[in-house]
């Protein structure tokens, strides 16, 4: 039941990554060729742009959180004796859930105080900040999941 409602929720968040990812190309494209091909600048896509990868790089964050594949220098923890390297990594996922949960009350609150509206976007800028909200939302459920995983021995190696 657990392993079903996992894959449901990497499906949606991969989804919801690539759809964001598209409006991206789109969004960039369009700004280029409206520009440069019709000389007709569309003033809005420049901050559509802007908010597009906001949203892709906290959309992002559960899936490579996921995956294992945020980049590290593991150094250091590679010259510590075996015995010590899961205790080092059990604290440093703990540290990241204390981190990301006070990243994501603070997007929240930005959220609910930002009462502005977009330069050239008829939306408010709180909806940006309740995407950053959601994905830090999402990766902080990815962290405990991990760490759950980890202190149960689970393999965290293709881990849905």
């Amino acid at each position: 039941m657990l392993g079903n409602t996992r894959r449901l929720i990497c499906l949606v968040e991969e989804s919801c990554l690539l759809a964001a990812f598209w409006a991206l190309g789109i969004a960039v494209f369009g700004q280029f060729f409206f520009r440069y091909f019709l000389n007709m600048p569309l003033g809005w896509t420049e901050e559509l742009a802007r908010y597009l990868m906001i949203s892709v790089a906290f959309l992002g964050l559960p899936v490579v959180t996921r995956r294992g594949e945020h980049i590290a220098i593991d150094m250091f923890v590679e010259m510590l004796p075996a015995m010590v390297r899961p205790w080092l990594e059990n604290l440093a996922e703990i540290i990241q859930i204390a981190l990301i949960g006070m990243l994501a009350w603070q997007a929240l609150s930005l959220a609910q105080l930002s009462g502005q509206a977009m330069s050239s976007i008829p939306l408010p800028k709180s909806v940006i900040y309740y995407i950053v909200f959601v994905g830090l939302v999402l990766n902080l459920a990815a962290t405990v999941l991990r760490l759950s995983d980890r202190l149960r021995g689970v393999s965290l190696e293709n881990r849905p």
